[in-house]
C-alpha cells in the first residue's frame, strides 16, 4: 500500500509509524530521568529526616536516662545506607556520561546498578520507617 491509500483508509502510513515509534522512544527515556529525579528527590528528603532523627536520638539519650546509648547505632546505620545508595547513584551517573564510550560489559554493569539502586531506594524508605519506629517506640516508652 501507499501512503495515498493509507490516508484514505485511515491507516498510518510507514513514516507515521516511524514517527510515533520515535516520539515514544523519547518519552520512554524522559519517563526514565524523571524516575531517577524523583528517586533523587526521595532520598535528599530521607537523608534529612535521617539527620533530624539522629539528633533526636542524641536528646533522647541526654534527657533520659533509660534510653541505652546503642540505640545512636540505628540511625547512624541507615545514614550509611543512605550514603551508599548515593554512592551507586553517582556512579551510575558517571556510566550514563560516558554510555556512548562504553562496552557491553559496561553497559551491563549499568543495567545493575540501576535494578540494584532501585532495590536500595525501596529498602531505605523502609530502613526510615524502622528508624522512625524505633524513635516512636523509646519517646514512649516509660521510664523505669
Amino acid at each position: 500500500m501507499n501512503d495515498e491509500e493509507c490516508r484514505e483508509l485511515g491507516i498510518m502510513t510507514e513514516q507515521e509509524l516511524r514517527d510515533m515509534d520515535l516520539r515514544y522512544e523519547r518519552l520512554e527515556e524522559a519517563g526514565i530521568a524523571d524516575t531517577m529525579k524523583y528517586f533523587d528527590r526521595i532520598h535528599d528528603k530521607l537523608f534529612s529526616l535521617n539527620s533530624l532523627l539522629i539528633a533526636g536520638y542524641f536528646a533522647l539519650i541526654a534527657i533520659r536516662k533509660d534510653v541505652p546509648s546503642w540505640s545512636l547505632i540505628i540511625p547512624t546505620l541507615n545514614s550509611g545506607i543512605l550514603l551508599l545508595i548515593d554512592y551507586r547513584m553517582m556512579l551510575r551517573s558517571r556510566l550514563q556520561a560516558n554510555i556512548t564510550n562504553v562496552d557491553g560489559k559496561g553497559r551491563d554493569k549499568y543495567g545493575s546498578i540501576m535494578n540494584g539502586t532501585n532495590l536500595y531506594s525501596l529498602g531505605s524508605i523502609y530502613s526510615t520507617l524502622a528508624v522512625i519506629a524505633f524513635f516512636g517506640y523509646f519517646l514512649l516508652s516509660s521510664q523505669r
